[in-house]
């Protein structure tokens, strides 16, 4: 569709103006073109298949036959796209900055749910993919102690779901 050249950058040589890419002079832009590309996208060059495009001191190129009303549409979703994106990034860090951290469970009080569960689901007595339940989930008051934790496997804890038990 349409790609920004990073490296690309219209040079003046002398007396006129070059499109240079990957270092080497690779057409003549007439002036009056570099004069209308902030306001409106301006095709620099037609090779083989592809067309260049200078727009807001960026180049680009497009092989799909775009006209400058596309390569603008196109370049002002992208930076739309840009805004919403560090948006929902800093709402994201905002939003974490104000959560509550959880607790870890201290280690005492694993190794004591551990020994008391035998290191074994207490629904169906899996050892494998163990995990520490709270029995009244913190976001209903329960604490980190041992009488409120108990070992789950995974598939059992996943089942529980949200309910108390």
């Amino acid at each position: 569709m349409l790609r920004e050249i990073k490296s690309a950058r219209v040079e003046r040589r002398l007396l006129r103006y070059v499109l240079v890419l990957a270092g080497e002079p690779r057409a003549t832009v007439a002036r009056r073109d570099l004069r209308a590309q902030p306001a409106h996208p301006v095709a620099l060059l037609h090779d083989e298949d592809r067309t260049y495009w200078a727009f807001e001191h960026r180049v680009y190129w497009e092989d799909t036959g775009l006209s400058s009303a596309d390569v603008l549409a196109l370049v002002r979703e992208r930076q739309r796209r840009v805004q919403r994106t560090l948006e929902r990034a800093h709402a994201a860090l905002a939003a974490a900055d104000e959560r509550p951290r959880r607790r870890a469970i201290p280690r005492d009080v694993r190794l004591a749910v551990f020994e008391r569960d035998g290191g074994r689901c207490v629904e169906c007595g899996s050892s494998f993919d163990i995990q520490y339940d709270h029995v009244i989930p913190l976001a209903l008051g329960g604490a980190n102690t041992a009488e409120n934790l108990q070992i789950l496997c995974a598939p059992c804890n996943q089942s529980k779901g949200g309910t108390l038990g």
